[in-house]
């Protein structure tokens, strides 16, 4: 005896609401203003490193000059007031939150830290109403090379160009989880990091050349705290979830289906 075969209808509806769930959209916002005043920037929680000076403040500096009687090498960070707007639940344009220096200077094997935190601090303001001092974390990730390779770490010849002094040195950023937050309408926010400027032109690490200062300007931008922290906002688990549910409804009804073909 054959089974009537049972209709589509419930299939494509369970998996139509699965779709429309993450899907789920709200009322656009209206623009914010979001001002950055007072900055200002201290290095700490140094790694590695011999003869470190310095931390708590802008300027920190680390190392065993070579040859005897030169110069230590380190970091300063001079931060810029800003202001940006943005549309929530979006993100802002990049903007300029601060100067970086490295002082590369030749120093003794094992003598180089291999990272460091930056304490970004600044009062917010959103369409002109103060929220506070809040305080952003970013680490820095120190490779210090070794200057006689050739060619160097960044794959270019030794003793020429930007390893014209010996092998430049590598600086990263990462943003960390523990800075502050503030909020526009319901959406969480923080000061996440979006690179470095050098020379005009934006990179995702700076080398910076030996026996010698290196400048770059560090860019920033407002992003939602789940963004920087690539963690998904509570109300967007609940969509996935509810989502990958309705999809699991509509695979067991659809092996049923094909079951009851089969019979």
């Amino acid at each position: 005896m054959k089974h009537k075969a049972c209709s589509g209808a419930p299939l494509r509806s369970t998996a139509l609401a699965g779709i429309a769930l993450l899907a789920i959209s709200t009322v656009p916002a209206e623009a914010a203003t979001v001002a950055f005043t007072n900055v200002s920037g201290y290095w700490y929680d140094a790694v590695g490193g011999k003869n470190v000076t310095g931390l708590n403040t802008a300027s920190v500096n680390w190392g065993i000059p070579n040859p005897p009687g030169g110069q230590k090498s380190g970091y300063t960070f001079t931060g810029s007031g800003f202001s940006t707007t943005l549309t929530p639940p979006g993100s802002s344009g990049d903007v300029v939150i601060g100067t970086f220096q490295h002082l590369n200077f030749p120093i003794d094997s094992g003598s180089s830290i291999t990272s460091i935190k930056l304490a970004f601090t600044a009062d917010v303001l959103i369409d002109g109403n103060p929220y506070g001092t809040k305080t952003f974390n970013y680490t820095f990730s120190h490779w210090e090379t070794t200057n006689n390779l050739n060619p160097c770490d960044n794959t270019l010849p030794n003793n020429t160009g930007l390893n014209i002094n010996g092998c430049a040195d590598q600086v990263k950023m990462n943003f960390e989880s523990v800075s502050d937050t503030f909020k526009i309408g319901d959406e969480v926010y923080t000061l996440n990091l979006a690179g470095f400027l050098i020379g005009g032109k934006p990179a995702n690490e700076f080398w910076t050349m030996e026996n010698g200062t290196s400048t770059a300007e560090i860019r920033g931008r407002i992003d939602l705290y789940s963004v920087a922290t690539a963690v998904p906002e509570p109300a967007t688990w609940a969509m996935m979830i509810l989502g990958f549910g309705g999809a699991g409804v509509a695979i067991r009804r659809q092996r049923r289906f094909q079951a009851v073909q089969a019979a």
